[in-house]
């Protein structure tokens, strides 16, 4: 059941993640079009701000999605009742905090936007753009809620076939109204629509699915159950804090420091990646609650042996998209947008320096969050925005774009790349750390040795254009998982990801053919 649940999980993410990329460049196309660079900031500014102002979630989604996996893997339906009524009053409140602190922001607007005059669209109206942003947040906290229970049940995939459904129907609506209009507001009251029509529809399948959460909205957890929780939820916090500072002020820092254009520009590579990231996250976050049931229910070797083999899973999907990335980043903005719309390699190389030491976290996190141990490197987060911010807010200064992504990439080097595996291996696999070091080693040497050769091999193509990208794309793809195909075949981590690939194909074909 859980092979078969992280399948559906899977082909869910990846089928509907292709269809918004796709949707998604058509819409980015058509308002870069209509709308043109400066829109493009004010997108990318006040989704940041808003970023930071859901820090008042506390991490509460984490941790109450811990704390489901149990009673859902006995069959408690009153224990799971209680955990929702928790989590629906906790987000309640969430969603106050964040109205009020947002609101309190307001007048602070024109600090955050270097070249604000130069815009033309003047505060007033830059004001009540960022009051529907501010909306559209607030308003997904009283629904949202309801996602975890299916999550816990592992059918994340329902959720995202509702989400991905009424996300196509957007960009199709948002296509029409800035193609007829032109009109950037009424793009954005598209958007809130669809955000609120997601959460309603999601919910109403939770409470059809699982009609025993209607039965008593009030009661709650035991007391003691509660103080676990919030002890939980405190760690979440400090986790939470460390990845919205970390991962969504570079746009704050540009707007201030270099000016929306850049913002702009920038939003545009992040709209490449994020979506790339989104496909990453549906396949390895279909894996999380399939983790916490293995956590549940099989001893600690059965639990080591499956994180290594996502671990390298990791290491074939990440490595590839780096030097993917790398490769084609500037020839595709080029023929995409235009040459105005492009950073110098420099730039580039960071970004994904940056996305590969992400992205290599991303197994370790699965299994430290699926285990709860977030309790145990607490204070790690602190350290990261530290260095982040001061490292960012000096070399912005001094060399523009190129210091904030450097910041970012210092910070997660001194904290997160060792901290986390130490924590997990430590508590969790009950081993040493160095299984950890050495592999990640091994990987990262490899991609820069393929990425390398390939990179040199791509730049022979200079025919520009789509037909360009097209060459380096075939060439990447067929270069990297070669070489890694022949490199690690023999390892059990590859045999066993082989294996299991080949089964979930085989029992489709059979589940066809029935």
């Amino acid at each position: 059941m859980r092979t078969r649940n992280t399948f559906f999980n899977v082909l869910a993410n990846t089928g509907s993640t292709i269809i918004n990329i796709l949707l998604s460049f058509i819409c980015r196309t058509v308002f870069i079009a209509m709308l043109g660079q400066t829109y493009l900031g004010v997108n990318g500014l006040f989704s940041n701000i808003l970023s930071v102002l859901s820090l008042a979630e506390l991490g509460i989604g984490g941790a109450m999605i811990f704390h489901m996996y149990d009673p859902v893997a006995r069959g408690d339906e009153k224990a799971s009742r209680e955990l929702m009524n928790l989590y629906r009053r906790l987000y309640a409140i969430v969603a106050m905090v964040i109205a009020v602190a947002g609101l309190c922001l307001v007048p602070f607007l024109e600090y955050l936007i270097k070249d604000s005059n130069d815009t033309g669209l003047g505060m007033d109206y830059l004001t009540a753009v960022y009051l529907l942003y501010l909306f559209n947040t607030v308003s997904s906290y009283f629904f949202c809620y309801k996602r975890s229970i299916t999550e816990a049940h592992q059918k994340a995939y329902i959720n995202v076939v509702v989400g991905s459904g009424i996300q196509i129907a957007q960009f199709v609506v948002q296509i029409l109204v800035l193609l007829i209009t032109k009109n950037f507001i009424a793009y954005l009251l598209v958007q809130i629509a669809c955000n609120v029509l997601t959460n309603v529809v999601t919910a109403w399948i939770a409470d059809r699915m699982y009609p025993y959460l209607k039965e008593d909205r009030k009661t709650l957890p035991p007391k003691e159950t509660r103080r676990h929780i919030y002890k939980h939820v405190s760690a979440m916090f400090l986790h939470r804090l460390g990845d919205v500072v970390v991962n969504n002020t570079d746009n704050l820092i540009m707007s201030a420091f270099v000016g929306l254009s850049s913002v702009g520009i920038y939003s545009n590579y992040l709209l490449i990646e994020t979506s790339i990231n989104t496909a990453l996250n549906g396949v390895f976050g279909a894996f999380t609650a399939s983790v916490g049931n293995l956590g549940a229910t099989e001893n600690k070797d059965k639990v080591f042996s499956v994180y290594k083999v996502i671990n390298f899973l990791g290491f074939i999907l990440y490595g590839y998209c780096t030097i993917a990335f790398l490769v084609m980043y500037n020839p595709f903005i080029e023929a995409w947008a235009g040459k105005e719309y492009l950073f110098p390699m420099s730039i580039v190389l960071i970004m994904e320096m940056n996305f590969y030491v992400r992205g290599m976290r991303k197994a370790t996190l699965i299994f430290r969050d699926a285990m709860g141990l977030y309790w145990y490197d607490r204070y790690k987060p602190i350290f990261e925005i530290v260095i982040n911010l001061v490292v960012s807010l000096v070399l912005v200064q001094k060399i523009g774009v190129a210091g904030i992504l450097i910041g970012t990439l210092v910070s997660n080097l001194t904290t997160c790349f060792w901290i986390e595996p130490l924590v997990t291996y430590k508590h969790g696999f009950e081993r040493s750390v160095s299984h950890f070091f050495k592999t990640y080693a091994i990987y990262t040497l490899t991609v820069v040795c393929v990425g390398g050769f390939t990179y040199w091999l791509c730049s022979l193509f200079t025919m520009g254009g789509i037909t360009e990208v097209a060459l380096k794309l075939i060439t990447c793809t067929v270069v990297y998982n070669g070489i890694v195909a022949l490199l690690y075949c023999r390892t059990e981590e590859f045999r066993e990801l082989w294996k299991q690939s080949m089964m979930i194909l085989q029992r489709r074909k059979q589940q066809k053919s029935e």
